[in-house]
């Protein structure tokens, strides 16, 4: 692998990993501070509307833990970085229209607009990322990457569930 690919791997991971400590230390602290829905209701005598709860945490850890994942495993496994990479990348995708599809009910353009735009980049990267020569230069099999694929499809699925 040339050097400069190897470098921008470098980066990519380190900011992931950076990045997902960070939010992930951060969404403990909430964890630790927020009440639940069942102390809110007990309290105020009902569910109060815009406030995040200790229940709305848990999605969050997913992803974050993902994130974090994904940083880390570049020094463990160039390949395991690789597909824990896509899976990220997919569940971004998920989660940026997830939350555009439920913002969709207040403004329909915009949401879609955001989304259209979303999926288009998502689809740029992943040509890129799949890229035959790419995949040959980090010598990763069409079976792991198929593998990752439906580890992507079953992180979205776990980040679906986790948003209900």
């Amino acid at each position: 692998m040339n050097n400069r690919l190897m470098n921008i791997l470098k980066v990519i991971a380190f900011i992931e990993l950076v990045l997902g400590l960070f939010l992930l230390l951060r969404e403990v602290d909430d964890y630790i501070r927020l009440p639940t829905t069942q102390e809110v209701d007990e309290k105020f005598g009902g569910i109060v509307d815009l406030f995040k709860y200790k229940e709305s945490c848990y999605k969050n850890f997913f992803l974050y833990s993902l994130l974090t994942t994904a940083g880390l495993s570049f020094w463990i496994n160039r390949k395991l970085h690789w597909g824990l990479t896509q899976m990220l990348l997919m569940t971004l995708w998920f989660v940026v229209i997830m939350e555009l599809w439920f913002m969709r009910l207040s403004n329909w353009g915009v949401s879609s607009f955001l989304g259209i735009l979303s999926l288009s980049i998502f689809i740029y990267l992943e040509i890129k990322i799949w890229n035959s020569s790419f995949a040959g230069i980090m010598k990763i099999s069409k079976t792991a990457q198929w593998l990752f694929l439906v580890g992507g499809l079953i992180s979205c699925s776990i980040w679906g569930l986790l948003y209900l």
